[in-house]
């Protein structure tokens, strides 16, 4: 993991519309949706690393010490222009209720991440993902992104 000095500006869930139709998610950045409190549930005690694509935001954290078997990274996505019917997976994808939203559970990259995919438009989602360090088994940590999702699904904007 590399240690940044930027640190975002923006808020949880602070959003932007237009007349022009762009999506909530527009000035979300997935480093500041999880508050203080949700960081400390979810272990995310070291710096993220921000990654940026044409179809995506990311940001990810290291989880845990110790032994590789112990570690695993956790990751926000946001994706301003891909719905959730536009997961791509390995195998099922569940569908599932994050709270009160739209979900789909799924598992990617070969079976080693687990993501939880939250529906924020028809054109726009968040995916909240895990994958384990010392296993090629994501769905070993589903439960543990379910949990993740359901924190974070409050802050998403409406």
């Amino acid at each position: 993991m590399t240690e940044g000095s930027d640190e975002p500006t923006t808020s949880p869930g602070t959003t932007s519309s237009s007349p022009s139709g762009d999506s909530p998610l527009i000035s979300v950045d997935p480093c500041e949706l999880p508050t203080p409190s949700m960081k400390t549930t979810l272990g995310l005690t070291k710096p993220p690393e921000s990654r940026d694509s044409s179809s995506s935001s990311l940001c990810q954290w290291q989880v845990g010490d110790g032994e590789i078997a112990n570690r695993y990274n956790f990751g926000i996505g946001v994706f301003l222009k891909r719905g959730i019917d536009e997961v791509v997976a390995v195998g099922e994808k569940k569908e599932i209720k994050v709270n009160s939203r739209r979900g789909i559970q799924s598992l990617g990259a070969g079976g080693s991440v687990c993501a939880v995919s939250i529906e924020v438009t028809a054109t726009s989602r968040v995916d909240v993902q895990a994958t384990g360090a010392g296993s090629n088994d994501g769905s070993r940590l589903c439960p543990r992104v379910l949990e993740a999702a359901e924190l974070i699904e409050p802050v998403l904007p409406k």
